[in-house]
């Protein structure tokens, strides 16, 4: 660009220039037998003077050009990364169930509730609980809390699960996850009622997924899904990449990005030449568990990154699977570590809810 400028600036130079040295030799040969030598002289350096200014100023104006030119350059080079952050999708989602519920209030109809079953005090598990109360009350959601002590048997939570299933009352149920090590959890999800299973994690709603069919699917993995549909980005044909084959999110965002028509490939501790398959993905989502596992050297210029990690590093700072400093200059899009995926998890969770309770209205 920078070679066309400066050839387009010489032939108008050069043509300005003939312009004028003709006219200044036409002007002399007119004039030079009916003036004196030095009135001729002083018009023939008037003339050299005018080319020699007009040369200057278009090289002023095409430098000024390139400057520009260079500019914008620089500035396409150093064009941020657009920042995802889930925390706003978050609140816009929360805004508009807020409305809804309002509405139902309104129309007479059933405010849908939401029941957390707690067993323990695991500190991070009460975090998240107390959470999932907040979250419930700024859109209007009822909840329920059911603290079972530490030492609760397995028949003990399976009459509490069955008991939420029959309440009429309760619209969605979620068994807070880890459970204490004596209680099986697996014949504790699976005993929960597929219509009020708005965490996803019951094979029905699992089967459900893989099949296409309409049906409840994991908070984070859905989550993740509304964040790129939020953004626009079309993920027909897109070629996407998911660290990590967990039941939580690896297996369920893989089958609905699948379900989005993109082609999609399963990364995990076992594959070989990871960082290459990486390189390749228009979408790569790390879920992986390992703090800055993603550098740079792993992500395509200009993909979209969504990190789903949450780890603390030596000065206990939380920081996602994907080095964020390393990859931020280079993608089209990222997710941040917090305030990326981590709202829309309870976001989802409040969506189900109200959906669980409108489908017990059909």
């Amino acid at each position: 660009m920078n070679k066309k400028i400066i050839k387009t600036a010489l032939c108008c130079f050069a043509v300005i220039a003939m312009i004028i040295l003709g006219f200044t030799t036409y002007t002399y040969f007119s004039i030079k037998d009916y003036l004196d030598s030095k009135t001729v002289f002083a018009v023939v350096i008037v003339g050299v003077v005018v080319t020699l200014a007009m040369g200057i100023a278009i090289a002023g104006v095409s430098a000024f050009a390139m400057a520009l030119y260079k500019d914008k350059e620089n500035s396409e080079d150093k064009k941020m990364a657009q920042i995802i952050y889930g925390s706003e999708v978050a609140k816009e989602l929360k805004d508009e169930m807020k409305m809804e519920i309002a509405k139902r209030e309104d129309e007479g109809k059933k405010v849908p509730t939401l029941c957390v079953i707690l067993v323990g005090n695991n500190p991070a598990s009460v975090s998240y609980v107390t959470g999932k109360e907040k979250a419930c009350k700024e859109i209007g959601l009822g909840s329920k809390m059911i603290h079972l002590e530490e030492n609760t048997t397995q028949e003990e939570l399976m009459r509490v699960v069955r008991e939420c299933n029959e309440d009429s009352s309760i619209d969605g149920i979620l068994v807070q996850l880890p459970l204490p090590k004596h209680l099986n959890e697996k014949e504790v999800l699976w005993a929960i009622d597929p219509n009020k299973d708005v965490d996803g994690l019951h094979p029905i709603n699992v089967g459900k997924l893989h099949l296409g069919e309409e049906g409840f699917v994991p908070c984070t993995p859905q989550g993740i899904i509304e964040l790129l549909k939020r953004m626009n980005v079309d993920l027909r044909g897109k070629r996407a990449v998911v660290i990590g084959r967990s039941n939580l999110v690896g297996n369920p965002v893989a089958r609905l990005l699948m379900n989005e028509n993109a082609t999609v490939t399963i990364c995990h501790s076992k594959t070989e030449n990871i960082q290459a398959i990486c390189k390749e993905a228009d979408i790569l989502v790390v879920a992986i568990g390992k703090a800055k596992f993603v550098t740079k050297d792993f992500v395509k210029e200009g993909a979209y990154v969504i990190d789903v990690g949450v780890n603390r590093n030596d000065e206990g700072k939380l920081v996602g699977d994907v080095d964020f400093d390393d990859v931020v200059d280079h993608v089209s899009a990222i997710t941040p570590v917090p305030k990326g995926v981590g709202p829309m998890t309870i976001t989802m969770l409040l969506k189900n809810t109200i959906q669980a309770c409108k489908n017990a209205e059909v």
